[in-house]
């Protein structure tokens, strides 16, 4: 019978690696050979084929000696201790090291987010305050040019005209502003005590967009069953359009048969809307064979291949 190969010529090709935490893999790659040869002779003696073959009772027969069995022990023990377990602990604190950067690359990006945000709203107060002092200039100069009672009369009858257009002017800016960063979402179902931001989120997610809802709310008086839309605010302009671009992905979406995202339109807007829509259905009636969608406030027939072109809608 061969003599067992001894524990300091099994082991000899890790004599080179110094038994330490450090990540190695050509490392890795000896010790996981070294295991192998061991197995490798643990196989020939006891006449089995594969490593997951050994088993107990094949290594205790008369035919295996003790001398080999207590060889083979003090192999695995040393291969263990030496070098398994401490690689293990170098894996572990590498994985450790590699979560804390990916933790502060996390931190750098929220705080980078905030930045922009942070900037778009000293932007937004700064065209505010340009458009106060513009207006607070003109009412000025109107009031310094009226010089007669007659000519009071009649220009102060057309500053005040003047005054009024203008601010009509700056609040309806101001509002089509603010509404830019918003979103509405019809057919969300309402619940008594509902979380309604984690649900707007959930949605925004399904479409591929994680924005940061800075405020969330349903709109309108509650009416049956019907559920009321929900609105929220967004950062900025941008990223509202962005998520109204890919609001068409949720047809796909099992769930979504009801629910829609839209622009956060006036009453005017959303009365013209519903008016291109009976206009779009129409369309579609008269002629079921042709495509026909709503692009840039018109009702147009468009080919079949470009149906799911970007900025389609439908």
């Amino acid at each position: 019978m061969q003599r067992t190969t001894s524990t300091n010529g099994l082991l000899s090709p890790l004599k080179d690696f110094q038994s330490e935490t450090e990540v190695d893999f050509k490392k890795y790659d000896q010790i996981v050979k070294t295991k192998d040869k061991i197995f490798d002779e643990i196989c020939r003696e006891i006449h089995v084929q594969k490593h997951q073959e050994i088993r107990s009772v094949f290594l205790n027969k008369r035919n295996v000696p003790k001398e080999s069995i207590c060889l083979w022990l003090e192999n695995v023990c040393s291969l263990l201790e030496q070098f398994c377990i401490p690689t293990l602990y170098g894996a572990m604190a590498n994985c450790d090291e590699q979560n804390r950067k990916v933790i502060k690359s996390q931190k750098t990006i929220i705080d980078l987010q905030a930045e922009v945000i942070k900037k778009s709203d000293l932007e937004l107060a700064s065209v505010k305050s340009t458009v106060k002092e513009e207006l607070k200039s003109v009412q000025t100069t109107v009031q310094s040019e009226m010089k007669s009672y007659s000519s009071v009369l009649s220009k102060t009858c057309s500053a005040a005209l003047s005054q009024r257009k203008l601010q009509s002017a700056v609040k309806l800016a101001a509002a089509k502003e603010d509404r830019s960063r918003n979103v509405v979402i019809y057919g969300v179902k309402e619940e008594a005590e509902e979380i309604i931001h984690d649900k707007s989120l959930e949605i925004l997610l399904d479409v591929g967009e994680r924005p940061m809802i800075r405020e969330c709310c349903r709109i309108g008086q509650k009416r049956g069953d019907k559920p009321r839309p929900v609105k929220l605010c967004l950062s900025n302009s941008d990223i509202a359009h962005q998520v109204i671009s890919k609001a068409r992905l949720l047809r796909n979406k099992k769930g979504y048969d009801s629910v829609y995202i839209c622009p956060d339109r006036t009453v005017e807007e959303r009365k013209a809307y519903r008016k291109l829509l009976e206009e779009l259905k129409t369309s579609r009636e008269a002629e079921p064979d042709k495509f026909f969608v709503i692009r840039n406030g018109k009702v147009v027939r468009i080919s079949e291949d470009s149906r799911s072109a970007p900025g389609v809608d439908s």
